[in-house]
């Protein structure tokens, strides 16, 4: 893996650093100095990106995300009838407004696309973003508080899994193994 999609990211946007989970809380400590607008990348980042994961699941996603012509609105091509429940719940967890967690997470979005047909431009196929975006998975859920549940959203109980967001040497090697071999939850991910 070339780059940490999640800090790329957050350096190419000038937010401050996200915060990794705690492994025994699920949750990220809020730093006391931070605004709620400043807060909002940390829940926002890793759900754009896990919106682009699960979008990356087909055929016809990786096409249309490396290649394809989208429209302004990429949040609602991503997440689809779910964008106003998602954008809801960090709009919520980080006490903003959803106009203003709406804006920010399409500029996240845009921001993603452009990192992903870039850092692919060399290996442009069908499965590039799906095989890059599943390099990144591990990297996107340390950063993604537990209290958001995403997963339940976007009906994947993996996303919400302690044992996916564990850090180590024994859990890192096991987070490596996984680009490998298909998990038994694979038909969940496929039929989102």
């Amino acid at each position: 893996m070339a780059i940490n999609l999640v800090e790329t990211i957050q350096k190419n946007l000038g937010f401050q650093p996200l915060q990794k989970i705690d492994p025994n809380t699920q949750e990220v400590k809020k730093p006391e100095n931070i605004s709620f607008e400043d807060y909002l990348p940390q829940a926002a980042i890793p759900v754009v990106l896990l919106g682009l994961y699960k979008f990356s699941r087909t055929e016809e996603g990786n096409t249309e995300l490396l290649k394809g012509e989208l429209q302004n609105k990429l949040l609602k091509t991503i997440f689809g009838n779910k964008t106003e429940q998602v954008i809801n719940k960090v709009a919520i967890y980080t006490s903003n407004t959803t106009e203003y967690a709406a804006d920010k997470m399409e500029m996240i979005a845009w921001e993603a696309l452009h990192i992903i047909r870039n850092e692919l431009s060399k290996q442009p196929t069908d499965a590039s973003v799906k095989n890059f975006l599943t390099e990144q998975r591990h990297n996107i859920l340390v950063h993604l508080p537990a209290s958001l549940q995403i997963g339940e959203v976007l009906h994947d109980d993996t996303i919400d899994d302690r044992a996916h967001k564990m850090e180590g040497p024994v859990s890192n090697y096991m987070h490596w193994l996984e680009t490998f071999f298909p998990s038994s939850g694979r038909k969940k991910e496929e039929n989102w």
